[in-house]
């Protein structure tokens, strides 16, 4: 277990100790073999150190508030896109309750339009629904509902991005536990869909803390789910997001968003580390969204006041 960090406490990589260095260069030797890291490029998050590679916190430019998709009367996160980043899904509390919202764009160079609950009515209810994450194609959405009958994960499903979201059904799997008393939200479904981080608040946990279970394809069952201890402290985890099939993940810690890499998916993750580009030492930080080709970081944060959708660049290694 780690113990209560916060950015200034997380260490760097130039600050891992000798034992800890040594463990990830046995592990990441020949690592350019791993595979694709952030924007497709292998080897673009790694850096040589004593003729092994050793993996790299990718970095951002300042963040952006995005205007057009934020209300200044009203808290706006949870900004989840799909695979083009034309369209996007977020939590707001400019209605009645949180609600879930959409925005769409022509392309990257068009501005977004004004946000909508239209095609998402069925994804909103009298209670609170928030914590939506979208499938890369769009026609998939997990989301949080919480409810006085069934307070959870919930699952919608469309035909087409132009038609409305279906009749969302709570989905079982994904809320473990339940009967005991542990609470399941901020799922995140990875790309290929094979593998989903949830955040787990129950007797068996330290307060909110990050578990992941798989499935073999699509269409199978999500098996059980298994506690990330490497990443979990005494803090709240929550917010994850999976890529890099499955050896990367960004999440909020506290109220700052963190980073940490595995050299193969059934190995721990290393010590993370705190995401300094984006996080603002007087705010919080929630909610990151990386874009397929790791280009585009979108997440929420506080530091206006209210919450904000930002948006960041990927930084050139």
């Amino acid at each position: 277990m780690l113990v209560q960090k916060s950015a200034r406490d997380v260490p760097s990589a130039d600050r891992l100790d000798g034992t800890f260095r040594a463990r990830r260069s046995r592990w990441l030797a020949g690592s350019c073999g791993l595979g694709l890291a952030l924007g497709g490029a292998a080897c673009a998050d790694q850096q040589v150190v004593i003729g092994v590679f050793v993996p790299e916190r990718p970095r951002f430019t300042a963040p952006e508030k995005v205007a057009a998709l934020n209300d200044d009367a009203a808290r706006d996160e949870d900004p989840t896109l799909t695979g083009d980043l034309l369209e996007i899904h977020f939590m707001s509390e400019r209605g009645a309750s949180q609600d879930i919202w959409i925005s769409r764009r022509a392309d990257l160079d068009s501005p977004w339009e004004t946000p909508t609950v239209e095609l998402a009515e069925k994804l909103n209810s009298a209670d609170d629904d928030d914590t939506p994450a979208i499938s890369n194609d769009g026609l998939r959405m997990w989301f949080f509902r919480n409810s006085a009958q069934q307070t959870g994960i919930w699952m919608s499903e469309r035909a087409s991005r132009s038609d409305p979201w279906g009749d969302p059904s709570y989905v079982e799997a994904l809320n473990p536990g339940r009967e005991g008393g542990t609470q399941a939200m901020n799922a995140h479904v990875d790309l290929p869909e094979l593998r989903v981080v949830v955040g787990l608040n129950g007797p068996e946990t330290q307060g909110w803390d990050l578990a992941i279970a798989s499935r073999e394809s699509p269409e199978d069952e999500w098996g059980a789910f298994a506690p990330l201890d490497e990443l979990n402290d005494e803090g709240e985890q929550l917010a994850p997001f999976l890529f890099d099939d499955g050896r990367q993940i960004l999440f909020r810690s506290g109220d700052d968003l963190f980073w940490a890499r595995r050299p193969a998916t059934d190995a721990p993750f290393g010590e993370p580390e705190p995401l300094d580009d984006l996080n603002d030492p007087a705010a919080r930080e929630n909610d990151p969204y990386l874009s397929p080709d790791g280009s585009t970081l979108f997440f929420s944060s506080a530091r206006s006041g209210g919450t904000d959708i930002y948006e960041a660049r990927r930084a050139a290694p």
